[in-house]
């Protein structure tokens, strides 16, 4: 009896699985009468919605996080030499604004920032966290806060045109166009002339007082000042960025926001004092002549490709 009982067990359990359509012949898929048809289907589901993502992740529309509601929006225009901003403050025309220039872009391919010229357009406002959210505009080319480029045609002459007499600025430099800090290590257009030394190249900071720089490392420039001048001195956090060009300084934008401490250091006559000047809002600085500029005191240093102090030069 107990013989009897397994086997027809075991071909119960055979015909329910023949019944399921669980073969186990049919779960190998390169011995399917359809050549692997369900397999080949799941590659090609995947497929199409990993192309769907690409797609999805490469495109976008630059304006969707602005906030009109808590914040003005600002366009410029840079001339090759002088920049000029026109600010809005009302917030039915700011969105008539951003709904004109909010069009669809996509990732650009090879986007060469070197060959950026003028005129070229930019925009600020904030998103709505309060965040700046900033762009800069050429020949259908649009470069992010992020440094990305985008690629989609709009009409900022006719919006900078619409903003003729609104708020309007043209005194700034090249330093205030928008993620000029992306531009400048690569094309000498959005370099600003430095005005540190007077026409004689001597600083107005007395010659006693001395900063030098010890040490780069990781974007962190280590510089030693030392007060020689006789007299006790003060200097603050604040210090600028500026990159030699051809024999000539030029002051170098940072790609994020530099904050410092208002604050004031005293040395006294006689002493040294070691300071920090983080660099990491420049981004990854090509090699070359660079100096710190603090109080009208100046270091200079050389970088290598690798971003690592070398004594080139």
């Amino acid at each position: 009896m107990k013989k009897t009982f397994s086997l027809l067990l075991a071909l119960g359990l055979a015909l329910s699985l023949t019944a399921c359509g669980n073969d186990p012949a049919s779960d190998i898929p390169w011995e399917t009468d359809d050549g692997g048809g369900t397999e080949a289907t799941e590659n090609e589901a995947n497929t199409t919605e990993n192309e769907a993502n690409t797609t999805e992740d490469t495109s976008a529309r630059l304006l969707d996080e602005a906030d009109t509601a808590s914040s003005a929006v600002t366009l410029y225009y840079f001339d090759g030499e002088t920049v000029t901003s026109r600010t809005c403050y009302t917030t039915d025309r700011e969105d008539e604004l951003l709904e004109t220039l909010n069009v669809s872009v996509t990732l650009a391919e090879d986007a060469d920032l070197s060959e950026w010229e003028a005129p070229c357009y930019g925009l600020w406002t904030c998103d709505g966290e309060g965040y700046d959210l900033t762009l800069a505009y050429y020949d259908g080319l649009w470069l992010d806060r992020d440094g990305n480029v985008w690629a989609g045609e709009a009409d900022f002459s006719a919006c900078w045109d619409e903003l003729e007499g609104e708020d309007e600025d043209g005194t700034l430099s090249v330093l205030n166009f928008p993620n000029a800090g992306y531009l400048a290590p690569v094309n000498s257009l959005f370099l600003a002339v430095s005005d540190t030394a007077d026409e004689s190249g001597i600083s107005t900071m007395p010659l006693e007082m001395i900063m030098t720089v010890l040490d780069v490392t990781d974007g962190v420039v280590t510089v030693l000042i030392d007060n020689q001048s006789g007299y006790e001195m003060s200097y603050g956090e604040y210090f600028s960025l500026e990159t030699e060009q051809d024999g000539e300084w030029y002051v170098l934008p940072p790609q994020g926001t530099l904050e410092f401490d208002d604050i004031a250091y005293i040395l006294q006559d006689m002493e040294q004092a070691e300071e920090t000047c983080d660099l990491t809002a420049y981004g990854a600085l090509p090699a070359g002549h660079y100096r710190i500029v603090k109080d009208d005191m100046t270091a200079e240093f050389w970088l290598d490709e690798n971003g690592a102090l070398t004594n080139a030069g």
